[in-house]
């Protein structure tokens, strides 16, 4: 720009000179007009042209700057990038670990869990909490009702009668196997009986209610069922409890059912006359598995437990349950 001024006045002092003409003629005049003009166009042409490349200059240097910027920022989204993709990969792995934890867990806990002693060992949180679990018998699950509540809970409930749902009156591949529904009526099957009396030794509660309410209940402190082989010969002793000793004349007797009779009568059958299965002598002071009836009756083939009230009154509840020794 101070350039273009200079050119200016040298052009005006070449035209007049304290009011004096420099030059008389109009040739001379013509020729100054146009040296003039000549440094004007001049002037601004390396005026323009120096705007030029400092704009440019400019320019090159911001464009560096945005490149430069870009650059950084392109690795920092590679890193950002490869950092996602490696905790994604760790995630993965994790996960996998996490399920094969959690598969080695289950399969352990499955093991472990063949009573419902074992689920309240191992979920505290049962305790009072009566109801249906699932236990492992072979590998495979089965229901069973679990008292969670009695005498600090976790006992195993194989036998339960409350309302009659049920026909207890069946045969050896029944009674072998089970029968009815965990969470009403059922028999847990003699073969399971065997195994868990097996696996640890047991104790057994027999829970007992009379259609007016009165309750009672016996205890054995040992107690185990032999395998089919066997006829699921009956083991049991150490009675204690309110309800009077009526399974002492049961004891060391095979299972007999309707279609298989193991009894000692030597003039009938028990399974006819009790009209059910059970670890008969010649014949029994209980019937768990008698026929159920609505009210209150009196008649051996019933649901009774006769050292009770020394009468073969009908109960309204009976439940055989078992528990491992402490």
């Amino acid at each position: 720009m101070g350039r273009l001024f200079g050119i200016l006045i040298l052009t005006s002092l070449l035209v007049s000179l304290n009011g004096q003409v420099l030059f008389d003629d109009m040739g001379d005049r013509q020729r100054s007009t146009d040296l003039a003009l000549q440094c004007m166009r001049t002037g601004i042409q390396q005026f323009s042209q120096g705007i030029e490349k400092m704009v440019t200059k400019k320019l090159e240097e911001v464009e560096n700057v945005i490149e430069t910027k870009i650059s950084n920022l392109s690795r920092k989204v590679e890193k950002i990038s490869d950092l996602i993709t490696t905790t994604q990969t760790e995630q993965r792995l994790l996960k996998q670990e996490m399920e094969s934890l959690t598969s080695k867990t289950d399969t352990l806990v499955n093991k472990i869990i063949t009573n419902c002693a074992d689920i309240l060992n191992i979920y505290p949180h049962t305790r009072g909490r009566d109801g249906v679990y699932n236990i492992i018998d072979i590998k495979k699950a089965k229901a069973v009702y679990c008292d969670m509540t009695t005498e600090n809970g976790g006992w195993t409930v194989v036998q339960r009668r409350v309302n009659g749902s049920v026909d207890f009156y069946r045969n050896w591949t029944e009674y072998k196997n089970g029968f009815g529904f965990a969470d009403h009526e059922y028999w847990i099957g003699n073969d399971m009986l065997h195994r868990l009396t097996l696996l640890k030794p047991q104790e057994l509660r027999v829970d007992m209610e009379r259609f007016n309410g009165e309750k009672a209940y016996a205890v054995y402190s040992s107690f185990s069922v032999g395998d089919e082989a066997s006829k699921y010969q009956l083991q049991v002793t150490g009675y204690s409890g309110n309800a009077g000793d009526s399974l002492d004349y049961n004891n060391n007797m095979m299972f007999s059912t309707p279609d298989q009779d193991n009894d000692r009568w030597s003039s009938g059958t028990c399974t006819t006359t009790f009209r059910s299965a059970w670890w008969f002598n010649s014949c029994t002071y209980t019937n768990p598995n008698g026929e159920y009836t609505d009210s209150e009756k009196t008649d051996h083939k019933y649901v009774t437990w006769y050292n009770w009230k020394n009468s073969v009154i009908s109960l309204k509840s009976i439940q055989l349950m078992i528990r491992p020794r402490a």
